[in-house]
């Protein structure tokens, strides 16, 4: 499929980038907050026009007066992104007025001017669009009155940047690409995974716990397939993000795992334990019926013997003894550690999420499974398995068809879900097993 064309968002912080984003995309995928520089690294989604489609990428915020460690990253990824866009929206705020951040910023991209539209944002009376003249003066010939929060002039502002897109044979809905989230603890080794694996430096790496805010979209291709990848901020105890942006990441970061076909729960290994709050990152992934693979990071940083991947797993089954079908994998981001394995292996997960039982298959076990450990009598009878057939994927679910669905205690469906693992694997996933009673509709 040809490559889609791209459009920048970029302008000075707290101008509304990530709102005006989050209106084209109509999500919410970047964090809005009345904090300047929340967004740092580049958020990407796919955009369709009135049958344009283009890639928008929503940047940091230039800053020439804060002294920020991170502001040069921050700039070189916004470079990176008007580099190669087709069309920039250059982004002002018509509270502040044309301001020297923005007269320096435009000067940076000079040599871009002949791409850029420039939008006036947070236009929301008369007074506000007799204000706006003044962004004349900046000298970009098309200049469009919006507001992001609540729409105006957005249209006007879509249809003056998909007439300058060129036109490309693009299909409109690129095939469905696995989702994979990469989560776990701030500072785990994240954003150096999606980088690697991706073979981009798309997200800001720090030693500072938190740097990564948004969740951001490394887009791969291997073998044919397409695989998103999908760095969420570090999740933090509750007591931690009780407001303000670690809440808010947090929060995102979940639903990302939510939306998510395979997850990633990343754990430090150089930490030498598994603590409560790796356990319930991970807890996340299995309730969301994602598939799960758990990567142990940092493992250049373990003293090591024959016994050092044994024991840690050790400690992964005891910590998450309901991952028990997730597969563990030993890594280092930082210098390539069987990270090559990590891809195809998701590949595998997700096949075996989707994967098709034949029913005389699924019947032949339960038969063999129910005539070595017969239910017993429990609350008022004893159950009877009259047939069971697969009545889902992605996670696997089978529906078992039953005299009465009270008569199997909890601990008899484990057995049967046990079983039905043992013989068709189903490796990374969660199996569902619901009991339908006789006479049920």
């Amino acid at each position: 499929m040809t490559k889609r064309p791209g459009v920048a968002i970029i302008g000075k912080t707290n101008s509304g980038k990530s709102t005006l984003f989050n209106r084209i995309t109509r999500s919410r995928k970047a964090i809005t907050h009345e904090t300047p520089g929340v967004t740092r690294d580049l958020m990407e989604a796919d955009v369709e026009w009135n049958g344009v489609p283009f890639r928008l990428v929503d940047t940091g915020g230039f800053d020439f007066s804060v002294d920020d460690p991170l502001q040069a990253l921050i700039t070189e990824r916004i470079v990176q992104a008007v580099t190669g866009a087709d069309v920039v929206i250059f982004l002002a705020d018509v509270d502040t007025g044309p301001t020297s951040e923005d007269e320096q910023l435009l000067r940076r991209f000079r040599s871009e001017r002949d791409r850029m539209v420039l939008a006036v944002n947070k236009v929301e009376s008369d007074v506000d669009a007799i204000d706006a003249a003044d962004f004349y003066r900046l000298g970009i010939p098309d200049v469009f009155l919006i507001s992001a929060l609540h729409g105006r002039g957005i249209g006007d502002l879509l249809d003056a940047v998909a007439g300058r897109l060129p036109k490309r044979a693009c299909t409109s809905s690129p095939p469905a690409a696995i989702r994979v989230a990469v989560t776990g603890r701030p500072n785990v080794g994240k954003s150096s995974l999606v980088n690697a694996l991706s073979g981009q430096q798309r997200q800001i790496v720090s030693d500072t716990p938190g740097t990564t805010r948004d969740t951001v979209d490394a887009r791969v291709r291997y073998h044919g397939r397409d695989i998103v990848l999908t760095d969420t901020a570090g999740v933090r105890r509750r007591s931690r993000t009780d407001r303000g942006l670690d809440a808010i990441s947090s929060l995102i970061a979940i639903r990302s795992v939510d939306d998510a076909d395979v997850v990633l729960v990343m754990f430090d290994a150089s930490a030498g334990e598994i603590s409560r709050q790796d356990t319930r990152i991970a807890s996340a992934a299995h309730k969301a019926r994602a598939g799960v693979i758990v990567l142990l990071n940092k493992w250049d940083l373990v003293p090591r013997s024959t016994e050092t991947y044994a024991e840690y797993e050790r400690k992964v089954r005891e910590a998450a003894p309901f991952l028990s079908y997730a597969p563990v994998l030993s890594i280092s981001a930082s210098d390539g550690t069987r990270l090559s394995k990590i891809i195809p292996l998701c590949l595998h997960v997700q096949e075996e999420r989707t994967k098709q039982i034949p029913t005389a298959a699924l019947n032949t076990l339960l038969e063999e499974a129910v005539a070595g450990n017969p239910p017993k009598f429990h609350a008022g009878g004893t159950g009877k398995v009259f047939y069971g057939t697969q009545t889902g994927t992605a996670p696997p679910t089978f529906t078992l068809f039953v005299n009465k669905a009270s008569y199997f205690p909890r601990s008899y469906v484990r057995y049967l879900n046990n079983r039905i693992r043992k013989r068709f694997t189903f490796e990374g996933t969660a199996v569902t097993i619901r009991l339908r009673s006789k006479g049920e509709g």
